[in-house]
């Protein structure tokens, strides 16, 4: 390939004071001494391994790296540098007259290898800072970039660098003037540690694996190339074939971490023994075989394969995938005891990093050793990578020493120089993988006697691979980029569709010489894998962009291609090569034209999003249909918005997707017309678009003075088009809007009735229709309507036959699950919301997190804590801590989580915590809520205002308006006061009475106030009884002190002190002890 990426030094060299020579000279006395200054830069860059690439007037510019790399490229251009300026100041003739100026600078550049085509040889900003260096520099000085020095200061000396502003950067640069090379090479290594300890630890848990039959959990992790994989392998052979294990390995690959599970689909063939097993049949015979119950061994079984692609349109949610693979791999090692490797980690996506965390918190009795490899690049991911398990071990491999890197050395290359051997130690640092290329480039190169000098030596891995990939033919070059864009695997047809210019021989032929040469390896018939990953990494590095744009596209096409019939197998992969051809073609300041076949690659991306949405993976189905939309023509972008909409829950983005969607199709309403199909759209989007803010956009509604206006037009849409569906669906609008809208304002009672009625009929319609979404959806408003106007014993059925329906989504189950536990709260029925909360843990797969509980636990935690069943609450917020806990642990985790887990739960932990003066609990909640706020933006106020009432009964200055603006907060606030036994102002309070939202409870509470306002403690009794009746039960007791405080009769006290005894109360059983001694 002509046009390359290239990691190259730079060098220019200029005369200082060739203006003022040439008026002091004869014209062709200046010709005769450039002329000898351009013939030393000729003799001395090409034997310092550069190439002259133009003379310009006096200067001259010299490239270290092309057409080949050496490995040592940068070390060479300083060595230029110095020897340039050498001869001249040393020439008779030159050195009296001439002075240079030289600027030497590394870095990543488009290079074409043919410098026959008359282009240039080097473009990029590497070249310009080069010549800008040149010119800050002083007569006679060497001065290099940052880079340059990084990549040498441990073979030569500068002096302490100075900052120069330098044209077209936006701020000042480092230039370090160079003084010399070092006498002694400079030496920086960590401490030094053998692999005999590690083998001897991994041969140990091992042991206890089969001894103890517990899992082990151990992370290898270490830099690239400083040998994860050789420990692996060396390990493994140590196992020998006496005892009975079973290996299985999962790889990441380098790029596509949009590829959510890939990788597990090797681990699962090597798991069952071959891919032919991977059917449902097989896996749910393995979960029967177990114990399991056919039902349940089934649906795990189906989810694993919806994992992969493999299981159709079954879909499934993440904790049900993290679940289904726990108990597969318990299942198999509870058979045979196994070992589980994950190469690569730090390349994984972030789900299947998400799912191989969850496989390390197994608490299973089983012979299990899991060993994960990654680079420590993982951990800026997830910075308590393992931390808290049990039975985890964390490996730091450790740099070799010298006499173990001497040993390694000896073993591949006995023939070498002992003091070529001795700059490869020098050099290698430790890292085994560095040695070993060290000495392979030496060897292709014929370079193992003295004549190897250490200057000729590759200082990175990069350097190493790059000068090792330019000694190779074309077609062999070709093959490894290629393998690079394809990723770590790749296979012979693959090749041959994406390397047309060379014939099925000619590549057959260079993958044999390939093998030979130890870069790649057969992994089966036609298959091949990179040796090393790190080939992979600097091939692709070499391509430019315009070579990835077209080898991506290939590479899709053929996919697709081979996979026929198998084609939801590999739609993700094919997906993601349409996505980086996209990518890589918008990155571009020119925007580069694709050559992809548009239709062909829509289809595939709306397919991957499809099976992605499945599995709940909803960063992914946002990845691709962004990926679609932006080569989309126009007339496809109305489906891809509804698509991207409906797949994206009630984030903000799903209202976007949707507008975006309403924008398109307004803009094709003239050329559409009155067609059927077209009006039908268009109602459906407008009524997707209100239910959004209806069911899932929260006080977000209250701003919106479109809604009637879209929900009239979405009614003469559906009318026109004549469709029954949409006006039974707009039935459903209105019942969700009725009961948002009555925050604002109760509505009358033959409105309710009206939509009831309507409701009703939306229900009917939808099930006699067999449509179960949509009836799940009219049954969640029916029952929004009943609990929010008082006929919640009606809801209380519907809710029941919402659970009833078969296929609903994890996410709209649980929330039947809440509806149902807030409709018995409503109701009173405390026992019961118990009851059905423990039912929906019933139905989890053994070892599957209740995620999508949370929000019935938290309405249990909240009726539990009113009603003083506080041993409630410490049972179910311990669930609530083991959902959410490990997130805290993971700088990485999803915002909208804290939302639905911590506040309302960790707040009401706080409130007992405060009231028992528990401060270790204190001191353990309070950061964890202010670290809420810190990632919920938009609920920071009121959370601040939440924590400052607990924390000090009042609100901070900044946050007073929040009494006037929101219900929750003055309510809160009433009873922060109430408790003190001081009254709100009832100025606060008037905007609140016509409030559709305020309920017999918050209405008790304004009475309450205005009571103790009024000072008419027989009515404030009263209230508080009422509130005691309501559930209210700590609130009463308190208020029952607060009022004998006010009053000094004790006697309504009856009661009030086992309950608070009980509750280990004791602020308040302090106030009451205070009131009995007085």
């Amino acid at each position: 390939m002509a046009e390359e990426r290239k990691l190259v030094s730079i060098l220019f060299a200029d005369v200082t004071g060739s203006t003022a020579l040439g008026d002091a000279l004869d014209p062709e006395d200046v010709r005769t001494l450039m002329g000898r200054y351009y013939a030393i830069a000729r003799e001395v860059i090409p034997a310092h391994g550069g190439t002259l690439e133009k003379f310009i007037g006096d200067a001259i510019m010299a490239i270290f790296g092309l057409p080949k790399a050496l490995g040592d490229d940068a070390e060479r251009a300083l060595a230029a540098a110095l020897a340039l300026r050498e001869r001249v100041a040393n020439d008779e003739l030159l050195g009296p007259v001439f002075q240079l100026r030289i600027g030497v600078n590394t870095g990543e550049v488009i290079a074409t290898s043919d410098p026959s085509s008359g282009e240039f040889l080097a473009t990029g900003d590497a070249v310009n800072v080069a010549a800008r260096l040149q010119q800050h520099t002083n007569p006679d000085e060497i001065v290099v970039g940052e880079r340059t020095w990084k990549a040498t200061e441990h073979a030569f000396c500068f002096e302490q660098p100075r900052m120069a502003e330098v044209k077209g950067k936006p701020r000042p640069i480092a230039l370090y003037p160079l003084i010399g090379p070092r006498a002694t090479r400079k030496q920086e290594r960590p401490p030094l540690v053998g692999r005999k300890q590690d083998l001897m630890q991994l041969a140990l848990l091992w042991e206890r694996v089969l001894e103890e039959e517990r899992p082990q959990l151990v992370s290898i992790m270490a830099p690239a190339g400083t040998g994860k994989s050789r420990l692996l392998e060396e390990f493994l052979d140590t196992l020998g074939t006496e005892a009975e294990y079973h290996v299985a390995v999962a790889r990441c690959l380098p790029y596509g971490q949009q590829i959510a599970y890939f990788p597990l689909r090797g681990l699962l063939a090597q798991l069952l023994g071959a891919e032919s097993k991977m059917t449902r049949e097989y896996i749910s015979s393995l979960f029967v075989a177990a114990g399991y119950q056919q039902t349940d061994a089934e649906r795990s079984a189906e989810v694993i394969l919806s994992t992969l692609g493999i299981e159709g349109e079954k879909s499934s949610d993440r904790e049900s995938i993290f679940s289904a693979w726990r108990l597969l791999i318990e299942v198999l090692s509870r058979a045979t005891p196994l070992i589980l490797v994950f190469e690569d980690l730090h390349w994984s996506s972030n789900s299947l990093l998400d799912l191989v965390d969850s496989l390390t918190a197994m608490r299973t009795n089983t012979p299990l050793l899991l060993l994960t490899l990654s680079r420590p690049e993982l951990l800026d991911r997830r910075p308590n990578w393992g931390g808290g398990r049990q039975n985890f071990t964390s490996l730091a491999l450790r740099p070799l020493s010298a006499r173990q890197t001497r040993e390694l050395i000896r073993k591949q290359a006995a023939e070498l120089d002992p003091e070529v051997m001795a700059q490869i130690v020098d050099r290698a640092g430790g890292n085994p993988f560095f040695a070993l290329e060290l000495i392979r480039g030496l060897k292709e190169r014929g370079l193992t006697e003295k004549k190897a000098a250490l200057n000729q030596l590759p200082d990175t891995v990069h350097s190493a691979i790059l000068a090792r990939m330019d000694q190779l033919q074309p077609q062999e070059r070709a093959i490894l980029q290629v393998a690079a864009v394809a990723g770590r695997g790749f296979t012979l047809p693959m090749l041959a569709e994406a390397l047309s210019e060379y014939s099925l021989h000619e590549i057959a032929a260079a993958l044999v010489e390939l093998l030979e040469r130890d870069i790649i390896e057969h992994t089966e018939k036609n298959a091949y894998t990179f040796q090393h990953v790190l080939f992979c990494n600097v091939a692709y590095k070499t391509l430019s962009r315009t070579q990835r744009i077209g080898l991506h596209e290939r590479i899709a096409a053929s996919l697709e291609a081979v996979a026929g019939e198998r084609l939801d197998e590999q739609v993700e992969m094919i997906a993601y090569h349409y996505q980086e051809a996209i990518r890589l073609s918008r990155q571009s300041a020119v925007r580069m034209p694709l050559t992809l076949d548009v239709p062909k690659a829509l289809r595939i991306l709306r397919r991957a999003a499809r099976q992605a949405n499945q599995i709940g993976e909803v960063e992914e189905v946002n990845a691709y249909l962004q990926s679609a939309i932006s080569i989309a023509p126009e007339s496809e972008l109305i489906s891809l918005y509804e698509q991207l909409g409906d797949s994206l829950g009630f984030a903000l983005a799903t209202k976007e997707a949707y507008q975006k969607a309403l924008e398109y199709w307004e803009k094709s309403k003239q050329a559409q017309g009155e067609d059927p199909d077209f009006l039908r759209t268009g109602a459906r989007l407008l009524r997707k678009l209100i239910i959004y803010y209806e069911r899932g956009s929260g006080n977000e509604i209250y701003g919106i003075e479109e809604l009637p206006q879209w929900r009239e037009r979405a009614q003469v849409l559906a009318e026109q088009a004549g469709d029954q569906d949409e006006l039974h669906y707009l039935a459903i609008c209105d019942g969700f809007f009725i009961s948002v809208l009555s925050n604002l304002a109760r509505p009358l009672p033959q409105d309710i009735e009206e939509r009831v009625q309507r409701l009703q009929e939306a229900c009917s319609y939808f099930e006699q229709k067999g449509d179960q979404e949509a009836l799940n959806i009219a049954l969640d408003a029916l029952i929004s309507h009943y609990v929010r106007f008082g006929s919640v014993e009606k809801a209380v059925p519907l809710a029941q036959k919402r659970l009833q329906i078969s296929g609903l989504p994890a996410s709209e189950r649980a929330d039947a699950w809440q509806m149902l536990i807030r409709s018995y709260v409503v109701q009173g029925n405390y026992s019961a919301s118990v009851q059905a909360l423990e039912q929906a843990f019933g139905e989890l797969l053994p070892g599957q997190t209740p995620t999508y509980l949370v929000s019935s636990i938290r309405t249990v935690i909240e009726a539990a804590f009113e009603r003083g069943r506080w041993d409630d609450v410490e049972r179910w917020f311990a669930v609530i801590e083991s959902v959410y806990l490990p997130f805290f642990s993971d700088e990485a985790y999803d915002p909208s989580l804290a939302h639905l887990v911590g506040i309302g739960s960790y707040l009401t932990a706080l409130q007992i915590a405060l009231l028992q003066e528990d401060q270790a609990r204190c001191e353990r909640y309070i950061p964890l809520l202010k670290r809420f706020g810190e990632l919920l933006a938009e609920q920071k106020k009121v959370l601040d205002a939440e924590l400052s009432l607990l924390l000090d009964g009042e609100l901070p200055e900044e946050l007073k308006e929040l009494y006037h603006t929101h219900l929750f907060v003055t309510i809160e606030g009433m009873k922060v006061y109430n408790q003190r036994g001081e009254a709100r102002p009832s100025r606060i309070l008037e905007t609140l009475s016509n409030d559709g939202r305020i309920d017999r409870k918050m209405r008790a509470h304004l009475d309450l106030n205005q009571a103790l306002l009024e000072r008419d403690y027989e009515r404030a009794n009263e209230l508080v009884t009422q509130l005691e009746c309501l559930g209210r039960v700590v609130f009463a007791a308190h208020m029952k002190i607060v009022l004998a405080e006010l009053t000094g009769d004790l006697t309504r006290l009856t009661g009030v002190r086992p309950l608070l005894e009980g509750l280990q109360d004791r602020v308040f059983l302090r106030r009451l002890e205070a009131l009995e001694a007085a």
